[in-house]
């Protein structure tokens, strides 16, 4: 085998390894919600979160923003207001958001002396658990448990917002199991970040 034979080989190997690698570090980066299918939707529905406009995908809650510099785990949260623009606007699901709500950001493990963020609340959408979703392939018995999705804008004393989030979580046959599943998984954000 010549010189020049080897060199294009590896050449070769080279370039088709770059060219694999360039869709996973596009999709690592973090994807815009206002470039996502859930933003360009025709039902989809505006909250809490009054300008998208920096919010990416998260890893461990959907979608997500923070202000620069800011150290969430140092503070206390007080759950402001809760709002239910989802089509299921019950007053008892609105009334069971808020109250998990508030006892999950109670367990927060902030310092005594930690700086209190105000949080307000909305709810999106609401899906009942629906069992006729199971034959869907690979993924039926996740998408016929009950599911919720919120919005939650963080912001301190002056009413400078610290944080946004929307996320969407499901979680057994009520609504109820979704919604402790995303209080659970907002605050476990919070308290990390």
């Amino acid at each position: 085998m010549k010189k020049n034979d080897t060199k294009c080989g590896k050449m070769a190997g080279l370039v088709c390894a770059a060219a694999l690698l360039v869709p996973v570090v596009g999709y690592c980066s973090g994807d815009k919600f206002i470039d996502s299918d859930d933003y360009k939707a025709k039902d989809f529905k505006k909250c809490a979160i009054a300008d998208y406009e920096g919010i990416v995908e998260g890893e461990e809650v959907n979608w997500e923003w923070i202000a620069p510099d800011a150290k969430l785990a140092d503070y206390k949260v007080a759950i402001r207001k809760v709002e239910n623009k989802s089509e299921k606007e019950k007053k008892s699901t609105t009334d069971f958001v808020k109250s998990t709500f508030q006892k999950v950001s109670g367990d927060l493990k902030a310092g005594k002396k930690a700086q209190t963020l105000n949080a307000d609340v909305c709810i999106y959408d609401v899906q009942e658990y629906s069992p006729g979703k199971a034959w869907i392939p690979f993924v039926g018995g996740h998408q016929m448990q009950a599911g919720i999705g919120v919005e939650m804008v963080l912001s301190d004393k002056k009413n400078n917002t610290i944080a946004k989030f929307r996320h969407f979580a499901r979680e057994g046959i009520r609504v109820e199991d979704a919604t402790n599943e995303a209080a659970e998984d907002l605050f476990s954000y919070v308290e990390k970040h």
